[in-house]
């Protein structure tokens, strides 16, 4: 191997311990990559940054801003919204209407905006019906994911992979080309999610979710046993709390937070979320050994007139906040909330909060008024986990926003204009017709999505242009081609799949689907077989958190687990891999 092979895989090698770690900002990978192929020389500057004026980032790019001026319609948000109404109360067909829903929207739209829309409303649904949002959210997601492999448009890796396929002299695939083999894994995986979704999902709650409406007229606040409590070894039962009208909400030991069942013994340093009027609490606190948390005890005077409520704020996808540290911020200066915990995916962070760094789909549970909650429910930079996501709607130019994007997979089905052309078209309607403000336009786009994909398409160039794929190809087909071509296909789907769940799909798209032709061309069949294995294995990468960003997203609404997916999304996974391994040889032959 030559030098520039070796230093190839060592940035391939260290991309992916970062992206394993997540010790590192996704887009600052994709910078990383570039800047140290840049200083190695084994790129040159023009084809170094030949990633940013690739024809899928830029049709990426401005599908974010259509799918934006769809969701700023108000129809997203209005389906979601009268899904309790059609479901009158029974959580299966909720189910059905929501999975339905967010499929056939996921296919034309940007999913991430569609499932960010739907988190609220099934927090809200889920507690009208008394069901965990746990049972719903995960499978929302997944969803999402099997309609966006129907359509070219459906997710950004089908863009990506057909954008390198083109590049690569193999033509671009169609718009509704995908839907040949997708509509099947469509019909299967959502069987999947309703027949095994209640049976295999765990019944979790989230600490805001879990509290009735009349919360909001009550104080909540945090107590902590000292260590002379006379509490320590008793049950709820046996405690004050059992009698008294303040109620335990919650129980936090360690970093795990549960429910504190009445025959739980209370343990040194336990601290208990409780809910009642200011005046008991602070009797308990004086009487019982029960400490309010010292962070709070300045402020208690201030809210003994004011009512308070606990909830729950998800850190937007393209929130400014991501990436500072919350001592930073100033929460109570800026949003006049006060932070008591942080869960970040499954795990709770309750010390030394002002060091964290916050990231995408962070839960911060935080205390403020009413009013408070109201206002922040317009912030871009948070979801609030209590009701639909309301934001400004310009429902009477839904219309035009259809029509937009009606038009662009109509003429892009047709082959009238490049994708790429008609994306950046609507792009101008929109502004046009002021359904999004410039500055809300350049706010819709991902751009440190954008960036990890430049990034990651220089690496693949980078191992195109040194060799590496070729070797990596030529291994393959000594070690698997003597199988034949279908038993590679497999392989080769596995891997590809594997590597997705690992780092993302749009990377893995980046870096298999030039690996995809050079394999097929060294077995001297049909690239296309295996160009399609990559779209189909890159979209629907399910049973890691990490190998989606609507997974990231649903991650600590439900309160899940990383094994939750691995034992829900791993079969799903599996079930799509096979039929797509079976049907792609048979629609695209090799």
């Amino acid at each position: 191997m030559t030098f520039e092979i070796w230093v190839v895989f060592l940035i391939l090698a260290l991309a992916v311990v970062a992206f394993v770690t997540e010790r590192v900002r996704h887009d600052l990978i994709g910078l990383l990559v570039m800047v140290l192929l840049g200083l190695t020389n084994v790129l040159q500057p023009d084809d170094l940054l030949h990633g940013f004026g690739n024809r899928a980032v830029v049709t990426i790019g401005a599908m974010f801003v259509l799918s934006a001026a769809l969701t700023r319609t108000g129809m997203v948000s209005a389906l979601s919204g009268k899904l309790a109404d059609y479901s009158r109360g029974n959580p299966m067909r909720f189910l059905v209407f929501s999975l339905v829903t967010v499929c056939v929207m996921s296919a034309f739209i940007n999913n991430t905006p569609v499932v960010l829309v739907f988190i609220p409303a099934v927090l809200t649904v889920s507690a009208k019906v008394g069901m965990s949002p746990s049972k719903f959210l995960m499978p929302i997601s997944f969803a999402s994911m099997l309609g966006g492999s129907c359509t070219l448009i459906g997710t950004s890796s089908n863009i990506l992979v057909s954008s390198i396929s083109d590049g690569l002299g193999q033509g671009a695939i169609g718009m509704f080309e995908f839907s040949q083999v997708g509509i099947v894994i469509v019909f299967a995986g959502m069987g999947y999610l309703l027949f095994l979704s209640f049976r295999l999902l765990p019944d979790r709650v989230t600490i805001a979710s879990s509290a009735n409406p009349e919360a909001a007229k009550k104080y909540v606040t945090q107590v902590q046993l000292a260590r002379e409590s006379n509490l320590i070894g008793k049950t709820l039962g046996e405690t004050p709390f059992g009698k008294s009208r303040v109620s335990v909400v919650e129980l936090i030991r360690g970093e795990q937070i549960s429910r504190l069942g009445r025959d739980t013994p209370l343990e040194l340093g336990d601290i208990l979320l409780v809910r009642g009027d200011l005046n008991e609490i602070l009797e308990l606190d004086r009487q019982h050994s029960v400490t309010i948390t010292p962070g709070l005890k300045p402020e208690v005077g201030d809210f003994k007139r004011v009512e308070m409520t606990l909830f729950e704020l998800m850190i937007a996808p393209d929130s400014n906040l991501i990436g500072q540290r919350c001592s930073a911020i100033g929460f109570r200066q800026e949003y006049e909330v006060s932070i008591f915990a942080i869960q970040r995916r499954g795990r709770h962070h309750q010390r030394e909060i002002g060091e964290i760094e916050l990231k995408l789909g962070d839960i911060l549970l935080v205390r403020g008024s009413i009013e408070e909650a109201s206002r922040l429910r317009d912030s871009n930079e948070f979801i609030l986990l209590e009701g639909v996501h309301e934001e400004r709607e310009e429902r009477h130019k839904a219309p035009i926003a259809i029509a937009t994007i009606a038009t662009i997979i109509l003429l892009a089905s047709l082959g009238v204009f490049p994708i790429s052309v008609l994306s950046l078209g609507g792009v101008a309607v929109v502004l046009l017709a002021k359904l999004l403000t410039p500055r809300e336009v350049y706010r819709a786009v991902d751009w440190p999505v954008l960036v990890l994909i430049a990034g990651m398409i220089a690496l693949g160039d980078a191992m195109g242009q040194t060799g590496a794929l070729d070797l990596i190809a030529s291994q393959l087909v000594s070690a698997v081609g003597s199988l034949g071509p279908h038993a590679t296909l497999w392989i080769f789907y596995i891997m590809t799949g594997g590597l997705s769940l690992l780092i993302l799909n749009k990377p893995a798209a980046a870096l298999m689907a030039p690996l995809a032709v050079i394999l097929a061309q060294q077995l001297n069949v049909d690239p296309k077989p295996f160009v399609m294995a990559v779209a189909f294995a890159a979209s629907t990468a399910m049973a890691t958190p990490m190998g989606y960003q609507t997974n990231l997203l649903v991650y600590g609404p439900g309160g899940y687990a990383f094994k939750d997916f691995i034992r829900f999304g791993l079969p799903l996974n599996l079930l799509v891999g096979v039929i797509a391994c079976f049907l792609i040889p048979w629609v695209w032959p090799f």
